[in-house]
């Protein structure tokens, strides 16, 4: 793949770890049905990004009005997209979006996992033409979606890559309408992982997040069907005991999959989230956050705001949508969750389908959701009017990264930003944040999982919160120890079960299923 690689300008010893997909497209690969779509980035002049080029330019709006809104600093929203469509010399744009999901053979009942491309700007007329003599598709295991009608796969000139990424997306959009017909699907899980991960690490990464939710779902359940006191139904999710006697985690499982609260189709977000390996990579925190907001302004936008609902009309699905961003990763989806306006300049406040947005570890400033505090022109003020959305953080007392050496703003994953606004010298801020803490000490005798808000010793207030954004301790139990292989403490300390009991718990009050709902109101409390 070098020429091809390098036509791009993707050829570093890095930059390939972005589309490591693309050299193993069975053996990195997501566990549950659904989608990858990768991000890369290449120099303007190469895919026509909105640097030169006034179509490209068109497609995010720095203009919108609500964006003009904000105070006009050099950091607000407008120009957040100034800056990367007029200065940037590299701009983000999709360079494949790949299937996962199973084949079966009825007659035997064999079961395999299987891909398809979606979408694959690597085999574009422009970088397939490269070498006359050599078909790399030949030596690829790069097949074609079966392409939903009206959908046809586009081959594109390199300097429309950019363009392109818009017809990559409803290509998506296509094949996601596909799916979501019928009842399969109870939830579409978006999730983005942060800085330092590489496209292989973010899908291990998402497949463990998606299965601790699949195994949290599934002991939930089974505790539930133990019991016929509703009461305590309703108690167990938010005081529950995993341990002792009612211990499910070693038990066999039933041969039938228990789907009947959660069936998720999952949509992964890969995007090149370093420089180096080396010392130096430390000088690329502020480049990659501005790399971070620029994904939540375009693409992951476009995906979250456009592709997801679109689908979900046209499929008339039920289906709840569910956002995870983890460090850098919360900040690009944070930042997609307030950006529709870029799509749509005249709207006069954002819209999103997202039933659920949850920040893990955020790289990302509290100061957003307030006005007059920090100064990027609070992009995330008008959290309360979008009332189908509940937006939830964590922070932990655990957290060396983003409660590391990071002065200039107030990351929502540290501690010290959640003691801000949730600490006993906290002044008030009840009109914005809802203070909760999560534990879960089941792995002690007696032990349980619980969350609670701030005060209730005893845990029987109702955390439900409406128009506030739950702002949720994680320290105790749930993020807590390093994650081997990573750095900054307890920072990516998000990949186990104690962390799906969190997740599940907040899917259940604020995005429960149409199925869960019914033999569950929770979000009724």
């Amino acid at each position: 793949m070098t020429p091809y690689e390098k036509k791009l300008e993707v050829d570093s010893v890095n930059a390939v770890k972005f589309h490591s997909m693309l050299y193993f497209p069975s053996g990195t690969a997501l566990h549950y049905p659904g989608y990858v779509v990768a991000l890369e980035k290449s120099p303007q002049p190469i895919i026509g990004g909105p640097k030169g080029i006034k179509e490209s330019k068109e497609l995010f709006h720095a203009d919108a009005a609500y964006f003009k809104e904000e105070e006009d600093t050099r950091t607000n929203t407008s120009h957040q997209i100034e800056n990367f469509q007029r200065w940037n010399t590299k701009a983000m744009y999709v360079s494949h979006i790949i299937k996962n999901g199973a084949l079966f053979d009825q007659a035997t009942g064999y079961v395999a996992k299987s891909h398809c491309f979606v979408y694959n700007a690597y085999v574009s007329d422009a970088l397939a033409g490269i070498r006359k003599d050599y078909n790399l598709t030949k030596v690829s295991d790069w097949n074609t979606c079966k392409t939903p009608p009206k959908a046809e796969q586009t081959q594109p000139k390199l300097e429309s890559l950019y363009r392109e990424s818009k017809q990559a997306l409803a290509l998506l959009e296509k094949n996601l309408t596909e799916d979501l017909d019928g009842s399969r699907y109870t939830h579409v899980i978006v999730v983005v992982m942060g800085w330092n991960t590489a496209q292989d690490e973010a899908i291990r990464n998402i497949n463990d997040i998606t299965g601790n939710l699949m195994a949290a779902a599934y002991e939930v359940g089974q505790a539930q069907k133990q019991t016929h006191d509703q009461a305590k139904a309703l108690q167990s999710l938010q005081v529950y005991k995993p341990s002792g006697e009612e211990a499910i985690a070693t038990r066999p499982k039933t041969d039938v999959l228990d789907t009947t609260r959660f069936r998720p189709l999952v949509i992964g977000v890969t995007w090149p989230s370093f420089w180096s390996n080396s010392f130096t990579n430390f000088f690329s925190y502020g480049n990659k956050a501005n790399d971070a907001d620029e994904i939540g302004l375009t693409w992951l936008n476009m995906l979250v705001n456009v592709t997801v609902p679109n689908a979900l009309a046209a499929s008339k699905s039920k289906a709840k949508v569910v956002t995870i961003g983890h460090s850098f990763g919360a900040r690009a989806m944070m930042r997609a969750l307030f950006s529709s306006p870029a799509l749509t300049p005249q709207q006069a406040y954002p819209q999103s389908p997202v039933n659920l947005a949850v920040g893990l570890q955020g790289a990302v400033s509290i100061n957003r959701f307030t006005v007059g505090d920090g100064k990027e022109g609070a992009p995330y003020r008008d959290f309360a009017k979008l009332h189908n959305t509940h937006i939830a953080l964590t922070a932990s007392e655990h957290d060396g990264a983003a409660g590391g050496p990071v002065f200039w703003y107030d990351p929502s994953g540290s501690i010290k930003s959640w003691n801000l606004v949730c600490g006993p010298a906290a002044p008030a801020k009840s009109a914005t944040f809802d203070c909760l803490k999560a534990s879960d000490t089941s792995a002690s005798p007696d032990g349980q999982f619980s969350l609670c808000k701030v005060g209730d010793n005893h845990c029987t207030a109702s955390t439900l919160s409406r128009g506030k954004v739950s702002y949720i301790d994680a320290s105790d139990g749930i993020t807590q120890f390093n994650s081997p292989g990573s750095g900054g403490g307890a920072h990516s300390d998000i990949y186990r079960l104690p962390m799906g009991r969190l997740l599940w718990r907040l899917i259940e009050q604020y995005a429960p299923s149409a199925e869960s709902q019914a033999e569950t109101p929770l979000a009724a409390q």
